[in-house]
């Protein structure tokens, strides 16, 4: 760093220009340790000297000596106090020490001497951002790219804050320069890749991710985000290969083992898909993220591993007792054992230490319905939609609680007649009829179902689903059925009353958007197990192909009404619609509802199915978290 002759201070006969080369030649050849013991001896002879304090103080923020390095630029700025570069560099050391308001100060005294200083203003953004201040961080980088377009990092730091904020496409306008101005710079190319998963673009980010991979093969996450995308496109054997290099490189990296094995259940692997979990604590020890991590999805597998779950989420609270997330985990464990009182304990007490989170809340209900303990669990639904009056999880659990416990509001909520529609949708404009259209559709969603079980978390059985948001395909049939179903759904909310009081009603809006959408196929003997839809106001289901033995009848029915707890007399089905290709049926998604198994020879019950809430704005869907 040169500075200008007016803040250069009188020295005695030494050449300090002379040993400020020698210490950069040493830097360059790596030298690290002589560069620093030859600026010390500078500093030494020549104590006020700003440029050999501000070296000094460099060289030992490369070795992590923060706390030195922040005292001898404090002394450089007290000799040459209008040098902006000092303040910059100080600001860049007070970051280091997680100072990120006295960075702040620092940047912006660096700018109040030098207003076009693109650099620290790609810092004071980095310290705004590390403040949660994201909108002043976004004008910060701004305000860098203007100064200098070409800036990188800058506009890889704007894009990222665009993505934060749920903008991918405004994102990639900075994040595609960033990557043609520096090709070898691997964020750029990481969070291009990003934006592009976020906008469902999975196979453009392939490429992209790749390159990234290629710049620093040592990395695990653009390993991970690309194979996120091979599963979204049906490259499942890719998926895997991927995953695997993510291990290798990170063995505890949680939402690549949850990933992996959750793929590889779909993939017919059974409980041989948890090995990851395994080796990873082979690798690295048991920690608690581990053990929960296995846990968790042995819980989700079925009840029968519900006892080496028990055991692995016991040596998790050993080491960890005060977590919230273990506690409600072993809570789980213990009711698939019928443990209830000891259940209750630990469930509740994840409540208490996080009573924001919901499905603490919904795991204490359902254990409460399972102990026939109906007061209790309307009072605890009661709980959760005081926090979250949109639960729908907690709204259907109430539906329960007041049919049990004979309360007449039951039939204010559940109206079958009054709620669950049926439209017979027609064919988009370039179909001749419903039936050649349905068989164009069940082609194009047949193509997206390329694995052999059903994902670990849903209510299917012994069929699949596939991937992803549905309706974002680029295919014709997709986006002709996705507008015809849009305008049966405008249909649905318009005829819906208004009533101020009511949870579906309430929330009437000539607006929506879809928040989910996906395809399921049914073998023989298949169903979905009884339920409700937390992501929803409005769900669905759309019938493409059926097999001869559901439009005979009686197989193969969409039924409402029962829950999944057996609740005994009154807990059965209320409503059960028949399906025939090209019907839609719209309902409430607090509503309980299931599928009749069916028994065929002759085909596939394949549907799609989807989600709306109210409004203009589509929820963000963040797909690179594996749960």
């Amino acid at each position: 760093m040169a500075f200008g002759a007016s803040s250069q201070p009188r020295f005695g006969t030494s050449n300090p220009a002379a040993v400020l080369g020698q210490i950069d030649q040493l830097r360059q050849r790596g030298d690290m340790a002589g560069a620093e013991r030859l600026a010390r001896d500078l500093v030494a002879a020549e104590p006020r000297h700003p440029v050999a304090l501000n070296v000094l103080g460099l060289l030992l923020r490369a070795r992590g000596a923060n706390g030195e390095a922040a005292e001898l630029l404090r002394r450089a700025i007290a000799e040459a106090p209008r040098e902006p570069a000092l303040h910059n560099n100080l600001g860049n050391i007070l970051m280091a020490m997680d100072d990120a308001a006295g960075a702040e100060a620092a940047y912006r005294k660096a700018l109040s001497l030098k207003a076009d200083y693109p650099e620290a203003c790609y810092n004071l953004g980095l310290a705004l951002r590390a403040q949660g201040r994201s909108d002043d961080a976004l004008s910060a980088q701004r305000r860098a790219v203007s100064l200098k377009p070409d800036y990188a990092q800058a506009l890889v730091q704007l894009g990222v804050l665009l993505l934060e904020r749920g903008k991918p496409l405004e994102a990639l306008a900075s994040l595609e320069p960033a990557a043609r101005f520096a090709p070898t710079f691997y964020d750029a190319h990481y969070y291009r890749g990003l934006a592009l998963i976020d906008l469902e673009r999975f196979g453009e980010a392939i490429p992209i991710l790749q390159t990234a991979v290629d710049l620093q093969p040592n990395r695990h996450e653009a390993r991970y985000a690309c194979a996120k995308c091979f599963a979204h496109v049906g490259r499942e054997a890719d998926a895997m290969t991927a995953y695997q290099t993510v291990f290798e490189r990170k063995p505890d990296f949680l939402p690549a083992l949850h990933d992996h094995a959750s793929l590889a259940w779909t993939l017919g692997n059974g409980e041989r898909s948890l090995i990851t979990f395994q080796l990873a604590r082979e690798k690295v020890g048991e920690t608690p993220d581990l053990l929960l991590g296995e846990a968790d999805m042995r819980l989700r597998f079925s009840d029968a591993t519900s006892e080496p779950a028990e055991g692995l989420l016991r040596r998790a609270r050993d080491i960890a007792p005060e977590r919230a997330d273990i506690a409600n985990a072993l809570g789980r464990a213990l009711l698939q054992k019928q443990r209830y009182d000891e259940a209750f304990l630990l469930l509740q007490s994840a409540i208490d230490a996080e009573p924001g989170r919901g499905a603490w809340r919904h795991d204490l209900v359902g254990g409460l319905f399972a102990q026939r303990r109906f007061a209790a669990a309307r009072d605890a639904a009661d709980a959760a939609l005081a926090r979250d009056p949109h639960d729908q999880i907690a709204l259907g659990y109430l539906t329960l609680a007041w049919r049990e416990l004979g309360d007449s509001r039951y039939h204010t909520l559940v109206n079958h007649d009054r709620f669950v529609r049926e439209y017979d949708v027609a064919p988009p404009e370039g179909f001749d009829d419903v039936a050649a259209f349905n068989r164009a559709l069940a082609a194009e969603l047949t193509r997206l179902h390329t694995r052999f079980a059903p994902p670990i978390d849903q209510t299917l059985r012994n069929g699949t689903q596939t991937p992803g948001t549905l309706f974002k395909q680029k295919s014709r049939a997709i986006e002709g059925v996705r507008e015809q179903i849009r305008l049966a759904v405008a249909d649905y909310v318009a005829n819906l009353p208004d009533d101020a009081s009511h949870p579906l009603l309430a929330r009437k809006d000539k607006d929506f958007v879809f928040s989910g959408s996906w395809s399921c196929q049914l073998r023989s003997s298949g169903y979905h197990t009884n339920h409700v839809h937390n992501e929803g106001w409005i769900s669905s289901a759309y019938y493409v192909a059926l097999p001869e033995a559901i439009t005979q009848g009686g197989q193969g029915g969409l039924s409402f009404g029962e829950s999944r707890f057996a609740l005994g007399e009154h807990d059965r089905a209320e409503r059960i619609v028949q399906p025939s290709v090209g019907k839609l049926v719209l309902f409430p998604s607090y509503y309980w509802h299931g599928t009749v198994p069916f028994e065929s020879r002759d085909g596939m019950r394949l549907a799609l199915a989807f989600d709306v809430i109210p409004g203009k704005t589509e929820p963000r869907r963040d797909l690179m978290k594996a749960y």
